[in-house]
């Protein structure tokens, strides 16, 4: 029995090709241009208060309402998630270049605190962790993938909110204008 023209190469592998193309064209070029703003930016932060798990003092916790007068990066993150270990480093050497007037706290979701400090050590990451074990906070920021990246100004009003790794430079252009000219 023969083979409907569809079926043969003739047709298949252009249209195959065809699909491959168009979804790479929405991949690169119309995706990037649509806009999923979190309703969280230019809105107030929403409080929290975490324990911290490294590098803070043993059995401290941080409020996040307390850090008003400088600017805040949230870094949602688990120690599982790959994009996670792409950021840390990022994370750290913006944290350590604007240190004083930047905080950068990492809030490690869903793990054990003592998981996230191994983590931290190992990394040799130099901000604060912060355990939200149960994840409330991931939650209340609706960080549904990680890594999650929140800024917030001096002011505690949601100025950024990025989902997936945010590069070096863009984090950068992003804190700029929040920051003292001298």
């Amino acid at each position: 029995m023969a083979q409907p023209e569809f079926y043969s190469g003739k047709t298949l592998y252009p249209a195959i090709a065809a699909l491959v193309a168009l979804s790479a064209l929405f991949g690169l070029v119309i995706m990037p241009r649509l806009s999923f703003e979190s309703p969280l930016v230019n809105q107030p932060a929403p409080d929290f208060e975490l324990a911290v798990a490294a590098n803070g003092e043993p059995g401290a916790r941080i409020r996040l309402s307390q850090l008003k007068g400088k600017v805040v990066v949230l870094d949602f993150w688990a120690t599982w998630c790959g994009p996670c270990a792409q950021q840390a480093p990022i994370l750290d050497r913006v944290a350590r270049k604007h240190e004083g007037e930047l905080v950068v706290l990492g809030i490690n979701v869903g793990e054990p605190a003592e998981l996230a400090a191994r983590y931290a050590k190992q990394k040799g990451l130099s901000y604060f962790i912060l355990a939200d074990e149960g994840s409330e906070v991931q939650a209340t920021y609706d960080a549904t993938s990680l890594p999650t990246i929140v800024v917030v100004d001096k002011g505690g009003t949601v100025r950024s909110y990025s989902r997936g790794v945010v590069s070096e430079s863009s984090l950068a252009r992003k804190l700029e204008s929040l920051f003292d000219k001298r």
